[in-house]
């Protein structure tokens, strides 16, 4: 006859934590603002159907900066190159020339709707460019609507 009792193994639960969980040093402010959403922030910096190249390169580099690489090369602008009357090619940036093309205006809704037909007729892919162009879409709906700030 055994006397006592057999061992078992319990689960370990973690303890339930409620109330405040900040770590003890931790300042809190009673005016804490929630940080801009992306598209917002983009919208708030230019305007797709009134854009310069200048502007289409600071776009291609906040996508690449969120993680956004493939969708930032449509937004890319084409490099700056002169074939001279010689057959030879020279860099225009940081020319007057240059930066009169990189200050020209123009729709980048066109733009890219140029480049999905070009692709078409050849056949060639177009998921990325009717992806950013549905992201124009909601930069440009970000544009048109007021911001809502619930802690106001």
């Amino acid at each position: 006859m055994q006397i006592g009792s057999s061992t078992s193994a319990l689960p370990i639960t973690p303890a339930q934590k409620s109330g405040n969980n900040l770590p003890p040093n931790t300042p809190v402010t009673g005016n804490m603002q929630p940080e801009k959403p992306f598209i917002r922030e983009l919208a708030e910096s230019f305007d797709p159907k009134n854009m310069s190249y200048k502007e289409s390169m600071e776009l291609a580099n906040a996508l690449m900066k969120a993680g956004e690489g493939d969708l930032s090369s449509a937004f890319l602008p084409p490099p700056l190159l002169k074939v001279n009357s010689d057959g030879s090619v020279s860099d225009m940036r940081g020319t007057p020339e240059g930066e009169a093309k990189m200050n020209a205006k123009f729709n980048m809704f066109d733009v890219l709707e140029a480049r999905i037909d070009f692709n078409k007729s050849m056949n060639m892919p177009t998921k990325l460019l009717e992806d950013s162009y549905s992201f124009l879409e909601k930069i440009q709906v970000a544009r048109n609507t007021p911001s809502i700030n619930e802690y106001t």
